[in-house]
């Protein structure tokens, strides 16, 4: 009786161990943009280089390559832009000006799969930035496109495309439109609604099975 006793304690820390595990491959997902951002690459000869100072402390010289990528965090330092950078190819047919360097600019969308929700990545792009010899890396990718910060400082979105892409204005906007990123939160809300509700079932059973064992004893 003892052991039959210990089994049916026993039962419902295992059914809540489930409901744990199962909230917590439910709700993964739903934190996926979070670790997509816009990583700000360097050429070091033919290959890039995952850039030591932010965009607005540092200054690329005449004949640099600079690079933005958007992707999922790889290891520490991210995903570097696909293909190799070259000066040449990118600002080759842009003529050297005076008081001004040419710094190539290489902007990676990256893929679908690392995409912000409901989100298509545009193709890639290269431009040839012609800029003030004191421009930062800031100004240079002002320069070629449309770059967005957060509260930070840091680049949340490059041409209305990452995590903090602002939408575009239009007359045609309707309540149900503006209302999907509220949407895009609910799972982390749902998946607390369920742990909260299992926790208070487990422990309404367990204050039952405590009356019934005193009332036995």
């Amino acid at each position: 009786m003892l052991t039959a006793r210990f089994r049916v304690i026993a039962a419902p820390g295992s059914i809540l161990a489930l409901v744990l595990w199962v909230v917590w491959a439910l709700a993964a997902p739903a934190s996926a943009d979070a670790t997509a951002f816009w990583g700000y690459w360097q050429a070091d000869g033919s290959k890039w280089a995952f850039a030591q100072t932010g965009p607005a402390s540092t200054h690329p010289k005449d004949g640099a390559v600079e690079g933005w990528r958007f992707a999922k965090s790889s290891g520490e330092s991210g995903t570097p832009p696909r293909g190799t950078p070259d000066f040449a190819k990118i600002c080759g047919s842009t003529p050297k000006q005076a008081g001004a360097k040419r710094v190539a600019v290489v902007i990676d969308y990256g893929e679908a799969a690392d995409a912000p929700a409901g989100a298509t990545p545009p193709a890639a792009k290269t431009s040839c930035a012609s800029v003030p010899q004191n421009a930062t890396g800031s100004d240079v990718l002002a320069k070629v496109a449309r770059p967005q910060s957060d509260k930070s400082g840091l680049v949340c979105a490059i041409d209305a495309f990452g995590t903090c892409a602002a939408a575009a204005p239009s007359s045609s906007s309707s309540p149900s439109a503006t209302a999907a990123p509220a949407k895009k939160k609910s799972a982390g809300s749902t998946a607390v609604s369920i742990v909260i509700g299992v926790l208070l079932v487990l422990a309404a059973g367990g204050s039952m099975m405590a009356v019934r064992r005193r009332a036995k004893l």
